[in-house]
C-alpha cells in the first residue's frame, strides 16, 4: 500500500513538473521589469528587447507576476496577446490568461501570491534584437504587480 503512495506521488509531482522546462532548465539570460505602455490600452506593457543567438536554442520566455489578491477579482482573468518579433517581422505569437488565485473555500490551501507562466519555447533563425510585446485582448480584471519577463537559454524541450 505504502509503494502505490510514492508511486501515486511521483506521478503527480512529474505531471506537475512536466511543461516546466522553460522555467527550471537552461540558463537565464535576462530577466526585465515590465513597465506599462505609453499611450496604449489599460494593462499594456511596453515592449522590452533582448539580445539573443541561436547558440541560445531553444530560448525560452517566461512573464511572471505577483498579486494584489483582491476578493472581488476572485475569479476573474486577464486575456493577453504575446508576440515576439525581429526586425520588424514577427517570430512568434502566443495567447495567455493569468487567473486569479483566489482560494474557494475556508477549508482551501491559501491561494497563491504570484505566478509564472511559459510563453514561448523557440529556436532563434539568427542572431539580433528581438522584441516582445505583451498586450491584453480584454479589459484587463485583475490587478498584477511586479510584471517581469525572463529569457532563459538552452532549455529543454518537453518529453513528446
Amino acid at each position: 500500500m505504502r509503494a502505490w503512495r510514492v508511486l501515486a506521488i511521483l506521478f503527480l509531482l512529474a505531471g506537475f513538473l512536466s511543461g516546466c522546462e522553460g522555467v527550471v532548465t537552461g540558463t537565464e539570460v535576462a530577466r526585465i521589469p515590465l513597465q506599462p505602455a505609453e499611450g496604449g490600452p489599460a494593462g499594456a506593457y511596453a515592449p522590452v528587447k533582448f539580445n539573443l543567438t541561436p547558440d541560445m536554442n531553444p530560448v525560452a520566455f517566461n512573464f511572471r507576476t505577483d498579486f494584489t489578491l483582491n476578493s472581488t477579482e476572485a475569479g476573474k482573468w486577464n486575456a493577453y496577446r504575446a508576440t515576439l518579433s525581429r526586425d520588424g517581422n514577427v517570430v512568434t505569437t502566443r495567447s495567455f490568461n493569468v487567473n486569479h488565485p483566489s482560494a474557494h473555500s475556508d477549508q482551501s490551501p491559501a491561494a497563491p501570491t504570484s505566478a509564472v507562466h511559459t510563453l514561448f519555447l523557440v529556436d532563434l533563425q539568427g542572431g539580433g534584437e528581438y522584441e516582445l510585446t505583451i498586450t491584453p485582448v480584454s479589459p484587463v480584471a485583475v490587478t498584477l504587480k511586479d510584471a517581469q519577463v525572463d529569457a532563459r537559454r538552452n532549455v529543454q524541450r518537453p518529453p513528446q
